[in-house]
């Protein structure tokens, strides 16, 4: 009897003091209620996304980690934009007539112009620099009102955000009044108007190299 126990002791040895501590520290781990985005507020969500916006534009900023800093930031906006509907408004009635696929090829370009352009707008901006005005609520969503100052330009920038899927998302940035979606929206209706829908593609496509 006493070799038997021995036996299925030696295949199925005993839980160690620090076994049981790990699998404590687990358990607490998986109960403790972690933050939730959905629980951020509109200014909370403004300021993760351009404090992640502007570290990648500080510390990737050299011409070797372009690459880099494009993908680094196209996550970003994958996140943190409601970058397909903003897609769908800058396009407006020029995409009636286009195919699923033309659309969703449109859609991808868009956001790398978007990428680059957020990049090109925010560079010379610092987390530091950044102040939050105010935030404001209407039918359309929540107006984030920030005033970051560069070294070379200061200036009023409004993210509009929206939740969608109990998360907010930014679906329009106006700076100094101007929405970047409607600028453009101006800009793809009048290549359609002057020309077709592939000459918009391929518009984008020159927008949307490696830099």
């Amino acid at each position: 009897m006493a070799n038997g126990l021995t036996s299925v002791m030696q295949r199925h040895p005993p839980i160690t003091t620090s076994v049981w501590c790990r699998l404590i520290c687990l358990l607490i781990v998986m109960l403790v209620p972690m933050p939730s985005l959905a629980a951020q507020t509109p200014t909370e969500a403004v300021q993760l996304t351009m404090k992640d916006l502007l570290y990648l534009l500080t510390e990737l900023k050299e011409t070797s980690r372009s690459e880099q800093r494009q993908w680094e930031i196209e996550q970003v906006v994958r996140r943190a934009f409601n970058y397909q509907e903003m897609a769908e408004r800058a396009l407006g009635e020029g995409g009636e007539k286009t195919t699923a696929a033309d659309r969703r090829q449109f859609t991808r370009l868009f956001l790398q112009v978007l990428r680059d352009d957020l990049a090109d707008k925010l560079r010379d901006y610092s987390v530091a620099q950044v102040a939050y005005l105010s935030e404001q609520g209407d039918a359309a969503g929540t107006q984030v009102v920030i005033a970051p100052a560069g070294r070379e330009v200061d200036a009023r920038i409004e993210f509009q955000v929206v939740q969608r899927s109990g998360r907010w998302l930014v679906n329009d940035i106006s700076i100094d009044g101007t929405s970047i979606v409607a600028t453009y929206h101006a800009q793809f209706s009048r290549i359609l108007r002057e020309g077709s829908f592939s000459d918009l593609m391929e518009y984008l496509k020159q927008k949307a190299v490696v830099a």
